[in-house]
């Protein structure tokens, strides 16, 4: 039997980019040989999302009515299913369509392996993201070579303390384990806080650079204002306590 990977996508109208997100992950999984699901948290969209999107595969719609944080929309969805992979993806992420099989044999090549991300570039072919780093003082965690063009970044391994929950793979049991996404965190950085929790009680993180997936990034209406209080709460919850590699 076929292990199931299940897509947890926080979704707040962008209702066609969404089909094509879904299209894509459907696709990336067949090519891994995984049997895919889809949880999509409709996190009070203007205009509804529909049971189903034309091109897309089935799956579980949960609307919520009023707006919810990342960490607290993506645990309830968590929730929801029950597949052997949890992937946490946004739905402005086009996944490469051997994304999700070069994620699945980092598991498999590493057992002490606790989540694993993937390298993801802007529409300009320029790195959206290729590992989180941490940087001294009040500067924190940050994407590396963020904006770079991807030709000229390496591919090669490293493990970093964090990677973005924009598109996370993780083993379900691990991440109910630990307790899922911190909740008290408005919109962002809740997905640095659960690495550096799995680094500390779990495994290794890796980011894997084998595969290049199109993110737009942001595209969620009101996300950058949330940026601030964010970062206030992760730097009073975490700073002094992850090693400087940036």
């Amino acid at each position: 039997m076929s292990e199931i990977v299940s897509a947890i996508v926080l979704s707040r109208d962008f209702d066609a980019l969404l089909a094509i997100c879904l299209q894509r992950f459907g696709e990336s999984a067949r090519r891994a040989g995984l049997a895919a699901r889809c949880v999509v948290i409709d996190n009070a969209s203007q205009t509804p999302c529909p049971e189903t999107l034309p091109g897309a595969p089935p799956y579980r719609l949960v609307r919520f009515d009023r707006h919810h944080g990342f960490g607290t929309a993506c645990n309830h969805g968590a929730r929801r299913d029950d597949g052997d992979f949890l992937l946490f993806l946004n739905n402005d992420v086009l996944l490469d369509p051997d994304a999700l099989a070069a994620m699945r044999e980092e598991f498999a090549a590493r057992p002490t392996l606790a989540a694993c991300g993937t390298r993801m570039v802007f529409p300009d072919r320029t790195i959206q993201h290729a590992g989180v780093v941490f940087g001294a003082g009040d500067v924190g965690p940050y994407h590396i070579h963020r904006k770079r063009p991807a030709s000229l970044v390496p591919r090669s391994e490293r493990r970093f303390q964090a990677v973005t929950g924009a598109c996370l793979m993780i083993r379900r049991d691990v991440f109910l384990g630990s307790g899922g996404f911190d909740e008290r965190y408005p919109f962002g950085l809740e997905d640095v806080d659960l690495c550096l929790r799995l680094g500390r009680d779990v495994g290794e993180i890796v980011c894997n650079q084998e595969t290049e997936s199109l993110h737009f990034e942001s595209m969620t209406p009101g996300r950058v204002e949330l940026d601030p209080p964010s970062r206030s709460f992760f730097m009073s919850q975490w700073k002094g306590r992850y090693a400087i590699d940036g």
